[in-house]
């Protein structure tokens, strides 16, 4: 299933999650981390090639939002792929949000699982269980 959205980030030449501002640099929590850890409200111009595959899609979302994801082998990632195009700044909260939206139109979402996301197949997650948290309140 290939399903474009269609946008123009691809023709903004921008590194992926390139801070739109120059301002404070992205703070990382340790060496090797390549999370961003962007400022809340700081804004970044959107540079996904044209057909981004599942694995390109959940590595930028993880690496500007510092959130992990697990993609099961069961999900082609080749099979996958979008197009977003988004002409202005966005922030990492609308980023994902917009990463939301573009796995919904290929069938998928994802489920909280622990400490982790899955990328699960929308049809799927009836069969998922559902966490449930009990409040201590006493």
């Amino acid at each position: 299933m290939r399903l474009k959205l269609v946008a123009l980030a691809s023709l903004f030449g921008a590194a992926i999650g390139a801070p739109a501002s120059a301002a404070a640099p992205p703070r990382r929590a340790a060496e090797g981390d390549t999370c961003r850890r962007l400022p809340a409200g700081q804004r970044l111009k959107l540079s996904l090639k044209p057909n981004t595959d599942l694995v390109d899609l959940v590595s930028w979302i993880s690496a500007i939002t510092c959130k992990q994801f697990i993609i099961p082998g069961t999900i082609p990632p080749q099979s996958k792929t979008v197009t977003i195009v988004a002409p202005q700044t966005i922030t990492a909260a609308e980023a994902y949000d917009l990463f939301l939206t573009a796995l919904e139109s290929v069938g998928l979402t994802v489920y909280a699982s622990g400490r982790v996301l899955q990328v699960v197949e929308t049809a799927k997650i009836k069969s998922m269980p559902i966490p449930v948290e009990i409040a201590d309140h006493g």
